[in-house]
């Protein structure tokens, strides 16, 4: 395991202890947990820009 040192404002240590608190974790817990969702949703497909434009691809519901 390799550890890495960031720096981060009062304001945001403040908020991470609180939400690491909330969530019954470490702030290291929680910090891991967000840095692997980060990787996974970087490997994703990601949504090509023009189609971010067009909206929903299926049609709206109908009534009948």
């Amino acid at each position: 395991m390799t550890r890495i040192a960031i720096s981060l404002e009062d304001e945001q240590v403040r908020g991470l202890a609180h939400m690491a608190h909330e969530a019954g974790m470490t702030e290291e817990e929680l910090l891991r947990e967000a840095v692997e969702q980060l990787l996974l949703s970087w490997r994703s497909p990601a949504i090509p820009r023009f189609a971010r434009r067009l909206g929903p691809l299926a049609a709206p519901p109908t009534d009948h």
